[in-house]
């Protein structure tokens, strides 16, 4: 906190809320008795997401400054990120292994781990060209990801083949629900 230039006031009254913290548990309506909180935040503290982004934001500052990844105007995009969604993007595989070390490697640091079973990888073909390769996995490091022919982000659904007829039949599929819960209400 105090690297991001968080006033010490603050950085205090964060740790005065998270320290020495006890709670109980009710079961069967049998109170136990208080314990101390040693890890984590309670469930549902408002602190919990900003202290959660602090250092999520380290980490894509990190892989900001991997000079790579694609052009989309005047600016270089090499990673998409929202709460703790995080897509890496890349021109090729060398470019996605540079990304992925940079973001181990950070996260490490600031005592956060990638969950190997969440992360997948998609290969997108941006022009029709020899479909090589399209099952297995991608290895970094100890890691390894499936690859897969799409998954969806932030709703929307990407795919190998840039194709967008698919997200487009997802959205239709799910007007036509809501609608038909509204003419039936």
């Amino acid at each position: 906190m105090e690297e991001l230039k968080i006033p010490k006031n603050l950085i205090n009254m964060c740790k005065t809320c998270v320290q020495k913290t006890i709670s109980a548990v009710r079961m069967e309506g049998t109170q136990s008795s208080f314990f101390e909180n040693t890890t984590g935040l309670k469930q549902g503290d408002s602190l919990s997401p900003i202290l959660f982004n602090l250092p999520l934001q380290r980490v894509i500052q990190s892989i900001k400054s991997v000079h790579s990844g694609i052009k989309t105007g005047k600016e270089q995009l090499n990673v998409l990120a929202y709460a703790d969604d995080i897509v890496l993007i890349g021109k090729n595989e060398t470019e996605m292994r540079q990304f992925f070390v940079e973001t181990d490697n950070t996260a490490r640091k600031l005592g956060l781990h990638i969950n190997q079973e969440k992360t997948k990888h998609v290969i997108v073909e941006w022009k029709i060209s020899s479909k090589q390769n399209k099952r297995g996995q991608l290895t970094i490091k100890n890691y390894t990801f499936e690859r897969v022919e799409n998954f969806k982000y932030l709703g929307v659904i990407l795919n190998e083949d840039n194709n967008h007829q698919i997200n487009l039949q997802e959205r239709i599929k799910n007007a036509n629900k809501t609608y038909l819960c509204y003419k039936n209400f």
